[in-house]
């Protein structure tokens, strides 16, 4: 990286990558550190759970640069999801976000009668052995 020179380094999902790995990529030629993400989603995922919360791994530096007011920009507008699945998200999760005219003309999923579907299940996690991962099983 430190012979590249970048003047410029992007960071794309920016919200999953440790604050480590974007602080090591950067060198003394860096001018602008441009980082993308939704920090209200997926965060990053360090090795050790123990260790992720006792150092606060699991926030990204693009997080942890929000939360001390760096001034961020917020699409509002999605062009992935049809708009049954955003009404789930507005506003629990985001204070906006609108849905652009073209998912409107998405296909319906041929063989299902809806597109969003819930399960209720009363089967508890079951995490015995797995002290140290982030995954349980049902």
């Amino acid at each position: 990286m430190r012979k590249l020179e970048c003047p410029i380094v992007i960071v794309e999902e920016a919200a999953e990558v440790l604050e480590a790995h974007i602080v090591a990529s950067l060198t003394p030629k860096c001018q602008h550190l441009i980082l993308i993400g939704d920090h209200k989603q997926l965060r990053p995922s360090a090795a050790h759970y123990e260790l992720a919360k006792n150092y606060n791994l699991d926030i990204s530096l693009f997080e942890r640069m929000i939360r001390n007011g760096i001034h961020a920009r917020t699409l509002t507008i999605q062009r992935r999801m049809r708009t049954n699945f955003v009404e789930l998200l507005v506003p629990v999760i985001y204070d906006r976000l609108d849905s652009h005219p073209s998912v409107l003309s998405y296909p319906r999923i041929r063989g299902m009668r809806d597109t969003l579907f819930f399960y209720t299940h009363d089967v508890m996690e079951d995490s015995e052995g797995l002290e140290d991962s982030w995954s349980h099983k049902n």
